[in-house]
């Protein structure tokens, strides 16, 4: 059985919403730095990369730019197209320096590290994304799109996998703009995966089933040494997970006489060369639980517990928003809770989000994904935020959700074409390896 999205959909993403912390540089400092080695033996030319460290959408007039510097030993030409570089001169203000015409429309990620420009023409839309790569000290561009007004043609596409994310025709309003925007903005910004100076693990990091052994944790130098230990040679698998970039996410056997399963998890990411790292995490389980399969629960104002938080907030209220076509489109309960003020301590009554559920539809209406968040002050932080996707006959297929110690994933197995899933497997990140449970639906 292999499961294997569109070329619409896609993977995961970093929560939105989030709060940022800035950290505000001296000017001085920077440019100081800038000049290498206290401002002696100066090589080359030097810039200054602005980046974003708020958000404008919900702080308009109080978003930070925090300077990185930048030395080359050359002229400005000699980086590579895709990387933005400012030049600093004698007499620049630092604060008033930007990377792109401040002119132009730009768009910030909520951790402040991706910003989107937005270019204009008599015929095209170009959209272009660009990350920061903090250990090359420079900002890449790492997506675009290109929306075609006459035609209606609309491509995204991802510079680091090299296809597309999207490619084809969209419908357009009277004015010339996305019907259905939300969508296409999703596609364009999930899964952004920082660019770092990460070590590809060589070998496969296993998590025994602890009814095996005592000691739980184990290393394989290859997938065909792990699934011969594991009593699986040669066997094929019995289901398959692919993302949108038709990378391997999944791979599960399993032994249905006995209920013993082995599978691997493949997680990817790009280092600061934009080359592409895999890390294989792999397991064995002893024992499938059972589980009741609940339904209609998508569209649900109750936490991911089952309770809506009325009880911990005064002033209880929700609100829903729908899509021209009668879909819910956001929905969110708030109210009045206590919290001490900085400047004294003293106890006040103060608005908050109990739950926000934000919906994605593709273009022919069905569900693609659901954003959850909850109030970690009341519900507690695991699964305060949780992104779940649909296919196509809106069925869920794959959640990633929060916990303090990583990562949690959900991976819904069907049956051929039924509505309910025959088993979930849920692997939890934590201690760097991955940790399943298996279980049967009712």
């Amino acid at each position: 059985m292999i499961f294997e999205p569109d070329g619409q959909d896609t993977g995961r993403d970093c929560m939105r919403k989030a709060v940022i912390l800035c950290v505000v540089f001296s000017c001085a400092a920077v440019l100081t730095a800038c000049a290498g080695n206290g401002g002696k033996n100066r090589v080359g030319k030097s810039y200054l990369l602005y980046s974003c460290a708020g958000h404008p959408s919900a702080y308009a007039d109080t978003y930070l730019w925090v300077p990185v510097c930048i030395n080359t030993t050359g002229d400005a030409g000699a980086m590579p197209e895709n990387v933005l570089l400012l030049e600093i001169g004698e007499t620049d203000a630092p604060e008033t320096m930007l990377p792109f015409d401040p002119k132009l429309p730009i768009q910030y990620s909520p951790d402040g590290k991706s910003a989107l420009i937005t270019e204009y023409n008599h015929t095209d839309q170009v959209k272009r994304l660009y990350q920061v790569n903090e250990p090359k000290g420079c900002m890449e561009e790492t997506r675009w799109w290109k929306l075609q007004k006459e035609t209606g043609q609309l491509e995204i596409w991802d510079a680091l996998e090299n296809q597309s994310i999207f490619e084809g025709p969209v419908s357009l309003d009277e004015t010339g703009n996305l019907v259905n925007e939300k969508y296409y903005d999703r596609l364009l910004w999930e899964g952004l995966c920082q660019l770092w100076d990460y070590t590809e693990e060589t070998t496969i990091r296993t998590w025994v089933d602890s009814s095996r052994t005592k000691d739980p944790m184990r290393e394989y130098e290859s997938q065909e040494a792990f699934l011969s230990e594991a009593g699986f040679e040669n066997t094929v698998p019995m289901y398959q997970h692919y993302d949108r970039y038709h990378n391997l996410r999944l791979e599960l056997y399993m032994d249905e006489s006995a209920e013993q399963l082995c599978g691997l998890v493949y997680c990817y990411y790009f280092n600061s060369n934009r080359e592409k790292c895999v890390d294989r995490y792999g397991f064995t389980i002893d024992d499938v639980g059972e589980r009741d399969w609940e339904e209609d629960t998508v569209f649900s104002l109750k936490s991911v517990y089952g309770t809506d938080g009325a009880d911990a907030v005064e002033d209880f209220e929700e609100t829903v928003e729908y899509t021209e076509a009668g879909n819910p489109d956001f929905n969110k309960s708030q109210g009045l809770m206590e919290h001490r003020r900085d400047e004294d301590g003293a106890l006040e009554l103060a608005p908050v989000s109990v739950l926000e559920l934000d919906y994605v539809y593709r273009d022919d209406g069905t569900l693609y994904c659901r954003d959850y968040t909850h109030n970690p002050s009341i519900f507690g932080t695991t699964l305060c935020s949780l992104e779940s996707y649909y296919d196509e006959r809106g069925r869920v297929v794959y959640e990633s959700g929060y916990i303090t110690h990583g990562q949690l994933e959900y991976f819904y197995i069907y049956e051929d074409e039924g509505e309910k899933p025959e088993y979930l497997l849920t692997v939890d990140y934590g201690g760097g390896y991955a940790i399943p449970t298996m279980e049967r639906y009712r």
